[in-house]
């Protein structure tokens, strides 16, 4: 009985789901929610960029913001983005001219993603100019 106890094979394997698998498990929590964070940065990124594409290349002011906001829509869900992602999605729209559409113009968009109580809050812009013959 003895020789058993004084035995030290697979002293090592115990050691380390005793000690170090503990220590992993937090480092997995952080890395699956930087991953999803990470994700999230780039869609909004990704929605941004395509709602100031689709806007500047409208015909007209009336027509801009409905398209962007279908472009955006139409993205989103090509992305896979979940309808509480879309719930959570805020649009903004910035021009450096009034009206908007107009020649040399500047048009900002920005997609806002706001917090809860899985994810931090991401915002991400993207800027377009019009042509200055349009």
């Amino acid at each position: 009985m003895t020789s058993f106890l004084k035995n030290e094979d697979g002293s090592a394997s115990v050691e380390f789901i005793a000690l170090a698998l503990p220590l992993f498990i937090p480092l997995i929590i952080f890395l699956q929610q930087f991953a999803a964070v990470s994700a999230e940065e780039n869609f909004a990124r990704i929605l941004a960029r395509e709602g100031a594409r689709a806007y500047v290349s409208s015909s007209s002011s009336q027509s801009a913001e409905e398209m962007m906001n279908k472009v955006i829509m139409a993205a989103g869900r090509e992305l896979g983005l979940t309808k509480e992602q879309f719930g959570r999605m805020a649009v903004g729209l910035d021009c450096s001219d009034s009206p908007c559409h107009s020649p040399n113009g500047r048009v900002q968009i920005t997609i806002h993603f706001s917090a809860n109580s899985q994810f931090r809050a991401v915002t991400a812009s993207a800027q377009e100019y019009f042509s200055p013959w349009s």
